[in-house]
C-alpha cells in the first residue's frame, strides 16, 4: 500500500509534458522534426511560440571609431608645406619683407626654411601619431590654416611687387 502512494504521488509531481522538453527539442519541433513526440506534445509547442533569437551579445567598451587621414589629405599638407617655403623664400626675395617667425630670422636661406621645418614637423607628426591617430578632420584644420599663410606670403610678395621694393 505504501509503494502505491508513493507512486499515485509521483505522478502528479511530474511536470507537464511540454515542460520537460529542452528548448532544443523545442526548436528541433519547430524546425518540423515530430519523430518521437505525441501529437499532443507536438500542439502544445506549436501552440507556444519559443523566441527562436539568441540574445547572446557582448557589450565591448571601446572607443569611436577614427579613420586615419588619406593619402590625398597627407599629400595636400605636405604640398602646402612644400608652397610654404617657396611662397616665403619668393617673398624675401623682395628688400621690404623680413620674416616675422623669430625661428627662422630676418632673412632665412631655403635650406634653413626646410631643415626648421622638418625638425619641427617630424617629431611633432611622430608623437601626435603615436599617442592618438590623426584624422582627416585634423589635417584639414592644419591645411585650413597652411593655405591662409601661403596666400599671406603671395599677398605680402604681390604688394611688395607693387611698391616696387628692390630685389635682395
Amino acid at each position: 500500500m505504501k509503494w502505491i502512494l508513493i507512486i499515485v504521488a509521483s505522478l502528479f509531481a511530474l511536470p507537464s509534458f511540454s515542460a520537460e522538453l529542452t528548448q532544443e527539442q523545442k526548436q528541433f519541433i519547430w524546425w518540423g522534426d515530430k519523430c518521437c513526440y505525441s501529437q499532443e506534445v507536438l500542439d502544445s509547442v506549436i501552440r507556444h511560440p519559443i523566441d527562436t533569437y539568441q540574445k547572446d551579445t557582448i557589450q565591448l567598451k571601446l572607443p569611436p571609431f577614427k579613420e586615419p587621414a588619406s593619402r590625398l589629405t597627407w599629400t595636400v599638407f605636405i604640398g602646402l608645406q612644400v608652397l610654404d617655403v617657396y611662397s616665403t623664400s619668393t617673398a624675401l626675395k623682395y628688400s621690404c619683407i623680413e620674416e616675422v617667425n623669430p625661428i627662422f630670422g630676418k632673412t632665412p636661406k631655403v635650406t634653413d626654411l626646410v631643415l626648421i621645418k622638418t625638425l619641427v614637423m617630424t617629431p611633432t607628426i611622430y608623437f601626435a601619431e603615436k599617442d592618438e591617430m590623426i584624422t582627416n578632420r585634423d589635417l584639414a584644420r592644419l591645411n585650413f590654416f597652411l593655405a591662409s599663410i601661403v596666400a599671406h606670403n603671395f599677398d605680402i610678395k604681390s604688394e611688395a611687387r607693387d611698391r616696387k621694393c628692390s630685389r635682395r
